[in-house]
């Protein structure tokens, strides 16, 4: 009895040693035992992850303060600020704007990430691009560490921007637009920059002013710049001027698009660029122009219509014919839009003042 009682706990203990080596075996292989703790969620198409729980039990979220909730804005490129959050971290926070077209998020239209924190108690964000007619919702998030705050939602609503009717029609010579720019006002369609007593001052790449003309196909723009850099404040900054007809089609695929560019030496020469698209015919032209100076006043002036057997487009800098070339349908959109920056491209020159915009027939 005794003998196999002893049998039966030696061969218990011999098993239990077995496991207890299969188990040594498989940590030393680097396989590691399962546990029940949840996995990391992380964040999705623009939205960010689940909101931390606060180790800071005095954290305060950031709150809304412009646009203020169910107002209606001026500008389709909207400044959004909010009043800082409140931690006991010594690091800033650094904040996430969305803008929404519904309060829920799922349809997220505008997002930023790792905006610091602005002085004064306040960090502001403007839209980088042009929103649609309509109502928007917005929301902004501290973080520091892994807390997170959250603001309020709120809420604003995009007008339509207003058309201006375009000027009637006149004969060789006539000046349809004269625009000082200097006087805080604009006869276009303005959408975001600022009016300073040097002219308008674009102030995020989404501004531009847009005028409607009479269909011109002998014509021309002038205006001036200050503040061209030799770089560019960023590599998608580089639209100074476009023409187009809205009722064609989008920018991109218009047959009747035409642009300026400023580029650098960021990108591949040549740095000053004209495209020029007439009833869907496109001549690119340009000039390898790079010894910007931004305190310095540049004048501009594009011209273009019949010239010989065909027609002839030109661009000419303080005086100076830098770009030329030659066209062969005439330029004759059904709706003729200029614009100072191009509203669905989004690459105005941030830091650029225009003024003494002038267009007219020739």
């Amino acid at each position: 009895m005794y003998h196999r009682e002893l049998t039966r706990l030696t061969a218990t203990g011999w098993f239990v040693l077995g496991l207890l080596m299969v188990a040594t075996c498989k940590l030393e292989e680097g396989i590691t035992p399962t546990t029940n703790t949840p996995p990391v969620v992380g964040s999705d198409e623009g939205q960010p992850p689940p909101t931390a729980p606060p180790s800071d039990p005095s954290a305060s979220p950031p709150s809304i303060i412009s646009p203020e909730p169910g107002s209606e804005v001026s500008t389709a490129s909207p400044t959004l600020t909010v009043g800082n959050a409140s931690t006991a971290s010594a690091a800033a926070p650094t904040y996430i704007f969305q803008v929404a077209t519904d309060s829920s998020f799922s349809d997220v239209v505008a997002r930023k990430d790792n905006v610091p924190q602005g002085g004064n108690g306040q960090t502001s964000w403007q839209v980088e691009k042009a929103l649609e007619t309509g109502k928007h919702f917005w929301r902004a998030f501290a973080q520091t560490g892994n807390m997170r705050l959250t603001s309020p939602i709120g809420n604003f609503t995009v007008p339509e921007i207003v058309e201006p009717e375009p000027p009637a029609p006149g004969g060789p010579g006539t000046i349809l637009i004269s625009d000082p720019l200097t006087n805080f006002s604009s006869v276009g369609a303005v959408n975001g920059g600022a009016f300073t007593e040097g002219g308008w001052e674009v102030r995020a790449k989404s501004n531009y002013i847009r005028y409607h003309i009479p269909t011109l196909r002998n014509g021309y723009v002038q205006w001036e710049n200050r503040g061209l850099q030799p770089f560019n404040p960023s590599p998608d900054q580089y639209m100074l001027f476009g023409m187009w007809d809205p009722d064609r089609g989008d920018y991109r695929a218009n047959p009747y698009r035409v642009h300026i560019q400023k580029l650098d030496e960021n990108h591949n020469g040549p740095y000053l660029r004209l495209r020029w698209i007439a009833n869907g015919e496109q001549h690119d032209a340009g000039n390898n122009f790079l010894d910007w100076d931004p305190t310095q006043l540049y004048q501009w002036r594009i011209q273009w219509g019949p010239a010989g057997d065909g027609n002839l487009v030109e661009v000419f800098l303080n005086g100076n014919l830098v770009i030329s070339d030659q066209y062969g349908p005439p330029y004759e959109p059904q709706r003729h839009w200029v614009e100072l920056g191009i509203a669905e491209r989004v690459e105005s020159i941030v830091g650029v003042r225009y003024s003494n915009v002038e267009i007219g027939s020739r």
